[in-house]
This record gives C-alpha cells, sequence and structure tokens, in this order.
C-alpha cells in the first residue's frame, strides 16, 4: 500500500502551501542562526521586499505612507502611519504581527521585526535618505509596531 495514497490535497490551495513553506522556513532559520545571523537575514528579507516593490517617487510623507499602504493592502499586511519628528521619522506598523502570528508562532517577532525594519530602509534609502540614517524597533506588541528612522 502506498502511505502518499492516504495524502489528500483536495483541500490544498496556494496560500495554504506558502503557509506551510513560511512557517518551515522561518522555523528552520530561527533554529538554525545565530542571533545576529537571524537579524540579517530577515533585514535582506525585508529590504527585497522594499526593492521589489518601489514606492516611485514619493513627494511627501502622505504620498510614502499612501504607496506602502497600498502594498500591504493587497497583502492583508496590516497598515502604517509615517510621521516626522524632530530627529528622523516615526513608522507605526498595525497588525502585521497578528495576520501572521499563526504561521510564524513563537518566531513572529525575531522574524517580523528586523524584516519590517529592513523593510523601511530599503524604502527611505532608495528616496535618498543618508546611510548615516537607520531604521530600528523602538517598540512592538502583538498589534503594533513603532520604528524610527534616524539616527
Amino acid at each position: 500500500m502506498n502511505a502518499m495514497a492516504d495524502w489528500s490535497t483536495d483541500g490544498a490551495s496556494e496560500t495554504t502551501g506558502a503557509t506551510l513553506i513560511l512557517s518551515c522556513l522561518v522555523a528552520e532559520v530561527v533554529a538554525g542562526a545565530s542571533a545576529a545571523q537571524r537579524r540579517a537575514f530577515f533585514r535582506a528579507v525585508g529590504a527585497r521586499i522594499a526593492a521589489a516593490h518601489p514606492v516611485g517617487d514619493a513627494q511627501d510623507i502622505a504620498a510614502l505612507a499612501a504607496s506602502i499602504n497600498r502594498l500591504w493592502d493587497e497583502h492583508d499586511c496590516g497598515q502604517v502611519r509615517i510621521e516626522q519628528v524632530d530627529d528622523g521619522l516615526l513608522i507605526t506598523h498595525t497588525g502585521f504581527a497578528q495576520n501572521l502570528a499563526s504561521t510564524l508562532g513563537a518566531a513572529t517577532e525575531q522574524s517580523l521585526r528586523p524584516m519590517l525594519e529592513g523593510a523601511y530602509d530599503g524604502w527611505l534609502h532608495t528616496l535618498g535618505s543618508s546611510a548615516t540614517l537607520t531604521t530600528r524597533t523602538l517598540w512592538w506588541s502583538d498589534t503594533e509596531a513603532r520604528l524610527k528612522h534616524g539616527r
């Protein structure tokens, strides 16, 4: 008897396949990489997202947020608000972690935090932000991430 014949794929979809692959990929990175390696890897994933989805020539913060939100909305990845503060940009991203927590489990913060940093850093540097400025997480919860792009 072929055991594989018992594995039904009738209910499988592109989404469930992507969920399976993503959860295993993240689990493997988290299990096999040091904290510095994980951070670098997931920041690179974020930078790849930014490179693959350019924000165009956004001329102000509202246009930048609108451009990024179109991407996040399309993929059910939450929303962003961006505000100018005295020493940089305050980036508030809501709804992303809770949407992916069931897939990423305990690795949610370890993977999404640097990924968001890499994505926002990539977009802002593409628009001309100085190489001396970086994006870092100020605060993280299951429902909201606050990041800052600055010194």
